[in-house]
């Protein structure tokens, strides 16, 4: 008798941990990100995510976006945007980060407000770039930090606030002028270049700043 109670006994908490389990999403963050690794096909990405609702390519690296709502521990969704590079039909790379949605709150009753005014940003969204600046801030290497912002300069641009401080987490003017190069096309702006100078320690690799980008004073 006493068998037959552990047995049930069992029985129970194994359909409880099942039970538990189930209430987890298939297509919860953890799920799908760590699935994504490299040297994955496209074929295997789309098996994952689908297809891509963005594509971008140029001679040696095509780049896939998707928009994906995504549940974390506690089941609530998110919309989270996934960049993934490839290389020779490989992946070599994914950006991962949360698409926060802006509200305008509501008005108490009887009050006429006017319609909302778009806010417009010199470079990434505010948010966006500390979520870029902490990634690429807490990789333990060089390369990897490099590898990370070549990545994010293919499809984002910076003001030169944001490009100085992606410059200044090295501690070398050799490796400030690699990053300044990655994105000096897309800095939106140039009149304020001095903080980029600012950021650079060696007068000769401030001569050679200006010329990246395209001062002649």
């Amino acid at each position: 008798m006493k068998t037959f109670r552990q047995i049930i006994a069992g029985a129970t908490i194994v359909m409880a941990f099942s039970g538990c389990a189930s209430l987890i999403p298939s297509n919860s963050s953890t799920n799908v990100l760590s699935s994504i690794q490299k040297g994955m096909s496209k074929q295997e990405v789309i098996n994952i995510l689908g297809s891509p609702e963005f594509r971008r390519f140029d001679r040696e690296t095509e780049e896939w976006e998707f928009t994906r709502k995504l549940y974390n521990e506690d089941a609530i969704a998110t919309t989270t945007q996934i960049v993934i590079s490839f290389e020779e039909g490989k992946v070599v790379a994914m950006d991962s980060f949360r698409r926060d949605a802006y509200s305008v709150p509501t008005p108490p009753d009887g009050m006429v407000i006017n319609p909302p005014v778009g806010f417009y940003f010199k470079g990434m969204h505010p948010g966006e770039f500390q979520r870029l600046y902490e990634k690429v801030k807490s990789r333990p290497f060089k390369d990897d930090q490099i590898e990370m912002l070549h990545v994010a300069s293919r499809n984002n641009n910076l003001s030169c606030k944001q490009c100085a401080r992606l410059m200044s987490l090295f501690p070398f003017d050799d490796d400030k002028i690699k990053v300044l190069k990655m994105f000096a096309s897309g800095i939106e702006d140039i009149e304020n270049y001095d903080e980029i100078l600012d950021a650079i320690d060696s007068l000769f690799k401030r001569d050679d700043a200006k010329k990246i980008l395209g001062i002649r004073r």
